[in-house]
């Protein structure tokens, strides 16, 4: 099995990191915040990337990159780790209303429930399967919205990242140009002004 690290650093090849410092968060509270950790990969990935978008193609046809950030993202709402999570509450499933085939999965904090980690233009939503105790073994679950599928990865959330640009997943269509960037859009400590993008 290929280490995290190294499997960030070919990434890191075809995406640029930012070239400003990123604030990493404070991965050793989250169990206590939300209840759980997260995969090595992605706290990896947020340490080196922050929360952002990768812009893909001529068009910049984007794909967010969901991170915590210690600042609410409105006034009033929670900030950190709690917030990341609650994100991905306010996400409805909705498997009999979007026509997904194949498993239903439940929402969180339900045992096994789905985490969303990024989410593109289209509406295609990128998630854990959070079954599994240990992080490190959730694999991917996207629920595609055109045509309505849902398509597990059995891997993490760099692997999967590396499978579309590589065009070894069926979803590659969104990642598969060779023209890519980062947009850093938030780390622990700041989030950065919204774009129209």
């Amino acid at each position: 099995m290929t280490s995290p690290s190294t499997q960030l650093e070919a990434l890191a090849r075809l995406l640029p990191p930012p070239r400003e410092s990123v604030a990493a968060p404070p991965w050793e509270r989250s169990e206590a915040e939300c209840g759980f950790a997260f995969p090595s990969d992605y706290r990896e990935f947020v340490n080196l990337y922050g929360g952002g978008k990768i812009l893909t193609g001529a068009t910049e046809r984007p794909v967010w990159i969901l991170a915590p950030c210690s600042v609410p993202q409105r006034p009033g709402a929670p900030g950190g780790f709690a917030a990341l999570v609650q994100e991905t509450g306010e996400l409805p499933l909705g498997h009999e209303w979007n026509g997904w085939d194949g498993p239903a999965y439940p929402d969180l904090p339900a045992p096994g429930g789905l985490l969303a980690w990024g989410h593109d233009q289209d509406g295609d939503t990128f998630y854990w399967s959070t079954e599994d105790p240990d992080p490190d073994r959730w694999p991917v679950v996207m629920l595609a919205r055109g045509p309505a599928q849902v398509l597990p990865f059995e891997g993490g959330m760099v692997d999967f990242l590396l499978a579309v640009h590589s065009g070894a997943h069926e979803a590659s269509e969104w990642l598969a140009d060779p023209v890519v960037r980062w947009s850093m859009q938030s780390d622990w400590l700041r989030r950065y002004p919204a774009d129209p993008a």
